[in-house]
């Protein structure tokens, strides 16, 4: 039965990974990359190449970065200021709302402060955090750390309470100490809540590093992406506009790997 069984279980995985469902997701959406294409293209030819160059011209553009090493040098200073800035955004974020979801009365006591200033417009900071930090890469780790922080915090800090409410009471009726159920109940389970804060945090600290190139020093991706903006190199700026969704996309997709590896109880596609 042992061997019967392990003849059929094999032709069933393969099926789940290449049977009709995934092979009709993968057309649909080379179709609709193709479809956009097209229609980019015919948009393109009625229009000044200043305003929407072609397909063609932004790959020739995105050559001509990458040949010059402009966007590498720009994703590398990017990629320094990014690392630091989520860096402290998971260690605080992560912390704090782990410490204040789980204490109700610090809880109560902070997060009206703290959901004041979430709501907030960020962009709103960049004059204090140039008057604090300067203009160099510190203040663009303000930046990001401004911007990726409370989606951290509030992430973590609502799955703590989620998680109180599904598996603590049982706990408490064994009096358990406190301290304990945090580390050995509460800490394993919001691992899902940890990685989905940190995508969403890696979301908006690109928005704070490429606004940070924008209003700070004119340096990374951000200030790239400026300097070809106010130079009107169109095909470039749509070519360096793309690497940032791709470094998204890439960054995310490794995230979601790794939570349904730490948390393979909560696997989801």
């Amino acid at each position: 039965m042992t061997l019967a069984h392990g003849k059929t279980a094999a032709p069933t995985r393969l099926a789940a990974l290449t049977g009709p469902g995934p092979v009709r997701d993968w057309t649909i959406r080379v179709a609709a990359f193709c479809a956009l294409l097209l229609a980019w293209q015919l948009a393109a030819q009625n229009v000044s190449v200043a305003v929407l160059p072609t397909p063609r011209r932004v790959w020739e553009g995105m050559a001509g970065l990458l040949e010059r090493g402009d966007l590498q040098l720009a994703w590398g200073q990017t990629a320094v200021q990014v690392a630091a800035g989520m860096l402290l955004s998971a260690v605080f974020g992560v912390v704090l709302g782990v410490l204040i979801g789980w204490f109700k009365p610090v809880d109560d006591a902070i997060s009206p402060l703290l959901n004041a200033v979430f709501l907030m417009p960020r962009i709103a900071l960049v004059p204090l955090i140039a008057l604090w930090f300067g203009l160099q890469d510190t203040a663009k780790i303000a930046l990001i750390l401004s911007f990726s922080f409370f989606e951290i915090f509030f992430t973590v800090r609502n799955g703590v309470k989620t998680i109180e409410n599904e598996f603590v009471e049982v706990a408490k009726a064994y009096c358990i100490p406190q301290w304990t159920v945090l580390r050995k109940v509460v800490l394993p389970a919001i691992t899902p809540y940890v990685m989905t804060g940190l995508r969403l945090g890696l979301v908006y600290a690109l928005v704070g590093v490429v606004l940070g190139g924008f209003f700070l020093e004119s340096n990374g991706i951000g200030g790239l992406i400026y300097a070809l903006g106010s130079d009107f190199r169109t095909a470039e700026l749509i070519a360096a506009l793309f690497t940032v969704m791709l470094v998204g996309l890439a960054v995310n997709l490794g995230l979601h790997r790794l939570e349904n590896l730490l948390a393979p109880w909560k696997v989801t596609r």
